[in-house]
């Protein structure tokens, strides 16, 4: 019986922990079963755990991506309870996005909450259900079941032919709750669910004047009537309502019947690791896309006009960046050749200490001694979104700092490589043009042809090198970016590297864009591959990732990020994420 009684208690224990640690606040409170509790009891067998489970994570998320402080306030009851809906599904499917085993969780009690609301045959009581089915595939399009279909059969049609500008700024949002919830007003607000509302109350107004006038005095006699005939039924369903709820409280921690699969704690642990998003990434044809080496892309002659343009950029702000850079080699030196133990018996005379003779006489620990560091060889791999949206100031400076940064790293023995990626084509090349001649089929993936390009590899001299760095000027190079599959790219050549310490840093000013797969696929299908390499590679990988957005926030994407709003800042930005990343550890 103990044993028993103590299986609900260690789900209890491991569900809290998982929770806490979801919503990063180690304080929050969870209780289970009773009125006004967090979650309901834990399940008495394996089948409906992962539900349970979901009911969980979905509490975190609310903890972890809810601002509290921000209010909903449409001026209409109905909105206001579509917009919460919206705003529950967000935090949700922000869990999904981030944490595999959230999204599967999360998945099973949305599947559960579909079939209780089966049942529902009215549309208008099917409409909430609708909007959160339907708002999940738009933002998880490949990590859904088909079990909210059925609500979708009326009100999926109305949501799909908003505008395109509307779906695509939900998306866009989702981490923004005030915007979000902005931008949820004005979609309600085009479906005219708000006027249905006040029609259908301005005409319930109307029928129930002329009811109370036609039939006040029936209405009287028959409610006494009723009431006095209905009492003791309505006594009766009450005891048993509340004699069944008390059987299902007092069942919760009892025994279980013998054909029941007990959850115990050891099974709840094991199933938390190991768990994958649905989420499944597809290219048409790889047959096309290229790795290239930048001096293969334009003859020298042109090679050696672009650096010499360059160098001509490079002449207003080479003091400012030349500073930068010497900061960046002192630092790396000292780290490499000293630091010092203090409080030692004999060693140089520590002058920081010195007070302590006069505190306490007796105190002989007023030495330091220098030692040798021990520092990690280190390969950095800088990955530069080659794009045409990075055209112009924005892909100048990064030249700069590619440039700057590759020769300081190379004074203190560091490798570096300089990488870009774009596509070859805009719209679509080769690849579009098979899925044409295929019959156009749905879901085609990924329809473009990728060029990532070599400026500098890690082996290479920056002398030799530095020649290719000319290149990120060319306009026509700059087309579209897919930057899931340039970070694998560059992953995969960093990977392969014998340094101890590894460095992946991302320059980009925003989100993937490539239009032939965003036109044949869902409109996040880059967005979820991008976030998806960016977990795997943070949580999986021994790979430092770092980050730097230019004039867009992209810290939504990479947990070690840092967002510039001027061109200007980015050589800055570099050396100080590189500063932090080289401390001794």
């Amino acid at each position: 019986m103990a044993s028993k009684n103590s299986q609900p208690e260690a789900v209890k224990e491991a569900v809290s922990a998982a929770t806490r640690a979801i919503s990063g606040n180690p304080e929050m409170e969870i209780n289970f079963g009773g009125v006004g509790s967090s979650l309901p009891n834990p399940p008495k067998t394996i089948k409906e755990l992962s539900s349970f489970r979901g009911k969980a994570d979905a509490l975190a998320c609310i903890e972890r991506y809810r601002d509290k402080s921000i209010r909903i306030d449409s001026g209409s009851e109905k909105l206001n309870s579509l917009i919460k809906v919206m705003e529950d599904t967000r935090v949700e499917i922000l869990g999904s996005l981030n944490y595999p085993g959230v999204a599967s969780n999360i998945s099973s009690k949305f599947i559960d909450k579909c079939k209780l609301h089966e049942s529902l045959e009215d549309q208008e009581d099917q409409l909430e259900i609708a909007m959160e089915t339907w708002l999940r595939k738009l933002c998880l399009p490949n990590n859904e079941s088909s079990k909210g279909n059925f609500f979708l059969k009326y009100w999926g049609k109305l949501f799909d032919n908003q505008e395109e500008r509307l779906k695509r700024n939900l998306v866009d949002a989702l981490y923004d709750q005030s915007k979000f919830q902005e931008i949820a007003e004005d979609f309600l607000r085009n479906l005219n669910i708000d006027d249905q509302e006040n029609e259908s109350e301005d005409n319930d107004i109307e029928d129930d004047l002329e009811q109370e006038e036609e039939s006040a005095s029936e209405n009287g006699e028959d409610d006494e009537s009723q009431e006095s005939e209905s009492s003791p039924e309505q006594d009766d369903q009450q005891g048993e309502e509340e004699n069944e709820a008390d059987q299902g409280d007092a069942d919760d921690d009892s025994i279980v019947d013998e054909n029941q699969e007990v959850v115990t704690n050891q099974s709840w642990l094991e199933s938390l690791v190991g768990q994958t998003t649905n989420f499944t990434y597809k290219v048409y044809s790889r047959s096309s896309d290229e790795e290239i080496k930048a001096e293969d892309l334009c003859s020298p002659e042109e090679l050696q006009r672009l650096r010499k343009h360059l160098d001509q950029l490079m002449g207003p702000s080479k003091a400012t960046i030349s500073k930068l850079a010497h900061r960046l080699q002192r630092f790396l030196m000292a780290q490499q050749n000293r630091s010092w133990e203090f409080n030692k018996e004999e060693g140089m005379l520590d002058s920081a200490r010195l007070h302590k003779i006069i505190t306490d006489p007796l105190t002989a620990l007023t030495y330091k001694v220098e030692k040798d560091t021990e520092f990690r060889d280190t390969s950095v791999s800088i990955l530069v979104d080659s794009s045409g949206s990075m055209r112009g100031r924005s892909m100048t400076v990064a030249a700069i700092c590619a440039d700057i940064i590759s020769t300081t790293l190379e004074r203190c023995n560091v490798k570096t490589e300089v990488l870009g990626f774009t596509t070859k084509q805009w719209k679509g090349g080769e690849s579009r043009k098979m899925w044409i001649e295929d019959g156009k089929p749905e879901n085609p993936g990924r329809l473009n042809d990728l060029r990532h390009i070599i400026f500098k590899s890690a082996d290479t001299p920056w002398r030799r090198g530095q020649k290719n760095f000319g290149l990120m000027l060319r306009e026509g190079l700059l087309k579209e970016n897919v930057d899931g599959e340039a970070l694998i790219w560059a992953h995969d050549r960093l990977s392969r590297r014998s340094e101890q310490r590894k460095i992946l840093m991302v320059i980009s000013d925003g989100a993937p864009v490539d239009d032939s797969t965003l036109s044949t696929n869902p409109t996040n299908f880059l967005d979820l591959h991008l976030r998806q390499v960016i977990h795997s590679i943070e949580t999986k990988s021994d790979i430092n990732l770092i980050a730097i957005g230019i004039g867009h926030d992209v810290t939504r994407y990479y947990k070690n990020a840092v967002t510039i709003h001027r061109a200007e800042e980015l050589g800055g930005a570099m050396l100080e994420q590189l500063t932090d990343l080289f401390k001794v550890d």
